[in-house]
């Protein structure tokens, strides 16, 4: 039996020595003992092994995404009616092929599905019905690093860790005795007239769509065209993919000296601003920090500081005093008159001499406003009194009182005799009801402790006179023309003066050190960027060359180059911003060797997000990946959680290219599966899943799990219906014939899709 296996080894072998996948390769017995009978007859019945339960062809111990499933999600339904539509990823990361025809949604039920469940944008257009409910749920598998980092993700936006092990009780650890949980993503999308909302989940606990987008979307990456194009537009993704290549402890060494540079830039400014708020007298104005006073100076200082210290306590006096006389409505909550004196007495005691406040919040600014508030409480307290008066004088002639008793009088001169009598009374009657009303008028103005009078008078300040105020006021201005300067600044004035008096030593002795300290920062953060840019000046030359060799076999005749240049300012005054670290700028160069299949002389080319096509940008990212792998992850997700970053997060769990082979045929497609496959194998200590759309045929025979999305339609439904399934064998053979030639020359494709499956296992197994 060994005999007859090593014979048809030897056999197949033979007739692939031009076959596209091999390349002097040898196929293992391990596929040939999961046949059937022992013998091969087709290679498609070979089973797909990467992520069959069955076999393990990489460690289990590593995260990957579970499953993803849709619910009412853009009107689509699957094969039975229902609005469900899952598709599963299998139970170990490996290669995913996802293929079918154009138009059945692949894009839409794995590479958007996986974006808006990660908090990405969501769009009208699914959720077609706002009566029916739609939503997405990803389940992933996750296992250390990924899962250490996601738990403290978790614990950082105030959710407990062990939720991760709660949904799927029975498996907490792997065979080898790994700790394994489960992340539980999902995200209800609710329709309606305007913006789209909705209600996310993150192992069935709410939170918000920025807290899951904050977790999860660092855990993925999307690579199409148009995530291709963005990554390579921005300066930050552009060196973010280089420092995947510098070592760590360089990276957190130019952190750490950046951030204590500009920890010692911000205490410098603190005390200059210190320094410089600093109001002084007019005649002082002039001194520089540090000036030794003279004696009779020091004598004329001590003066006005005591002058001023004497004119504080008796404004403090006065805010007590003021307080003091309205404390007990203030604690009754009562306010009284139009210019709320109540809330001015309250300001006006919480201001604090010497603060650095602007001139609306100063003391000055609430005692003038208090001042006026009083004028115009004592104005309408006036005006009410003159209303009682018009009201209730028996004196005034023009009092309604008065013209009350004239009209009575009037009517009792009229014959009361006869027909009149009734009518007569009924005028006196009318006029006591008139009388009652002026009585219940003036007793609203002036008669209980809720009428006007009274609300007006206690807004008063009956124990401090309006002539003290105007004191108080005349003394503040005459001693801020005195210092020349303005009245409003007195208090900061009085501080200034005070510290100049005592020599001011604290600060004049905490700016020279800050100085100092901001010196050594910026040298220590200087020569950690240098470090930096001479790490990334060795990975940008690697990359290039490494890069331009590959290209060719991706159908592109060029020349690649990454570029560094130093930003404006350079080492001596390097960049402290968050957008990039360090002082470099990276650029990305393409230089096409041909053109129309002629040299190219002059080598036309230049920035790749100037002169590169889309389709170039996707297979440079891709052979980017291939020679610096993590890079992906580093510069193409759309969102990213600043807090998991700086945790050093691993390599992203999955990693989606949708139709990155897209226009590409011929040995580029080759490659471009084979690199795909190369990706997920190499990537297993990572825990990185690939996952392909993909219409090449190349890249559907080398994966590992093959699913194809179907679209049809259900009897009595006019909703498009979609079916995705995991094909093997015949089925496999068919679809990947289906993708080569369409309907031509079935039977011939299916020969040649077995023969890329054979050709793919060869270099699989490699």
């Amino acid at each position: 039996m060994l005999q007859l296996r090593r014979g048809v080894l030897v056999v197949l072998s033979q007739s692939i020595g031009a076959s596209a996948f091999s390349g002097g390769l040898f196929i293992s017995t391990t596929h040939l003992r999961r046949s059937s009978r022992g013998a091969v007859r087709m290679w498609s019945d070979v089973p797909v092994g990467g992520c069959d339960d069955s076999v393990t062809v990489r460690s289990y111990q590593t995260s990957h995404i579970v499953s993803v499933k849709s619910h009412n999600i853009a009107g689509i339904a699957n094969d039975t009616g229902s609005s469900d539509i899952e598709i599963d990823f299998g139970s170990a990361p490996c290669l995913v092929a996802i293929t079918g025809e154009s138009g059945t949604g692949k894009s839409l039920l794995v590479s958007k599905a996986l974006d808006v469940v990660t908090g990405g944008k969501a769009t009208n257009s699914l959720v077609q019905d706002p009566d029916m409910e739609s939503w997405i749920e990803l389940t992933v598998r996750l296992c250390e690093p990924h899962l250490s980092a996601v738990s403290s993700a978790l614990q950082h936006f105030g959710i407990d860790p062990l939720i991760l092990y709660q949904q799927r009780t029975e498996e907490t650890t792997d065979v080898n005795g790994y700790a394994v949980g489960y992340l539980h993503l999902q995200r209800t999308l609710i329709g309606g007239a305007g913006k789209l909302k909705s209600i996310c989940r993150i192992n069935e606990k709410h939170v918000s769509l920025k807290t899951l987008r904050e977790i999860a979307s660092p855990l993925f990456t999307r690579v199409d065209v148009g995530v291709a194009s963005g990554a390579l537009a921005r300066a930050a993704s552009r060196l973010a993919m280089i420092d995947i290549g510098v070592e760590d402890f360089l990276k957190k060494k130019c952190i750490q000296s950046r951030d204590a540079y500009k920890e010692a830039t911000k205490r410098k400014i603190k005390i200059k601003k210190e320094l410089e708020s600093r109001i002084l007298p007019s005649s002082m104005q002039g001194n520089t920090f540090g000036y030794e006073l003279e004696q009779e100076q020091i004598e004329l200082l001590e003066h006005w500081v005591d002058e001023l210290d004497i004119f504080e306590s008796r404004v403090k006096r006065f805010q007590e005093a003021i307080y003091e006389q309205y404390s007990e409505h203030l604690a009754a909550g009562n306010e009284a008159g139009s210019n709320n004196v109540m809330s001015t007495v309250q300001k006006f005691r919480q201001c604090v001499w010497g603060d650095h406040n602007n001139e609306d919040d100063t003391i000055l600014a609430h005692l003038l406003q208090f001042r006026e508030g009083i004028k115009a409480v004592e104005s309408q307290l006036i005006a009410a009194n003159a209303a009682y008066e018009g009201l209730t004088s028996l004196t005034a002639p023009e009092s309604a009182a008065v013209s009350l008793e004239r009209v009575r009088k009037l009517l009792y001169s009229i014959s009361s005799d006869g027909p009149l009598f009734e009518k007569v009374e009924r005028a006196h009657e009318l006029l006591n009801v008139v009388e009652e009303s002026l009585n219940d008028c003036a007793r609203s103005i002036d008669g209980d402790s809720n009428s006007i009078i009274t609300t007006l008078e206690n807004a008063v300040c009956a124990g401090v006179s309006m002539e003290e105020i105007d004191g108080l006021i005349a003394d503040w201005n005459a001693l801020a023309r005195k210092h020349g300067i303005s009245p409003y600044v007195l208090p900061t004035c009085h501080t200034s003066m005070r510290q100049e008096l005592d020599g001011n030593v604290e600060v004049l002795k905490l700016l020279p050190e800050a100085d100092e300290d901001e010196r050594v920062a910026q040298a220590d953060y200087a020569q950690a960027c240098k470090e930096l840019s001479s790490a990334r000046e060795l990975v940008a030359s690697n990359l290039s060359r490494s890069v331009t060799e590959l290209l060719p076999s991706l159908g592109l005749e060029c020349t690649f180059q990454v570029r560094l240049a130093q930003r404006p300012g350079g080492f001596d005054d390097p960049y402290c911003g968050s957008e990039t670290l360090g002082v470099d700028v990276a650029d990305l160069l393409i230089f096409h060797n041909k053109v129309n299949g002629v040299s190219n002389e002059s080598r036309r080319g230049g920035y790749i997000e100037q002169v590169g096509s889309s389709g170039e940008k996707s297979r440079v990212l891709l052979a980017i990946e291939t020679c610096l792998p993590g890079s992906i992850g580093a510069t193409c997700n759309e969102y990213s959680s600043e807090y998991i970053q700086n945790q050093n997060s691993p390599s992203p769990i999955s990693i989606v290219y949708d139709e990155i082979d897209a226009h590409v045929g011929g040995r580029a497609a080759v490659t471009i599966a084979k690199l795909l496959a190369d990706q997920s194998s190499k990537s297993s200590e990572a825990g990185t899943q690939i996952i392909a759309i993909t219409h090449s045929a190349s890249v559907a025979a080398i994966a590992d799990r093959h699913i194809v999305i179907e679209r049809g339609s259900s009897s009595g439904s006019t909703s498009p219906t979609v079916r995705a399934s995991v094909v093997d064998g015949s089925s496999r053979r068919k679809e990947i014939a289906r993708m080569a030639s369409g309907d031509l020359a079935v039977g011939e494709a299916e020969t040649f899709a077995d023969a890329l499956i054979r050709d793919a296992l060869l270099h699989r197994d490699a």
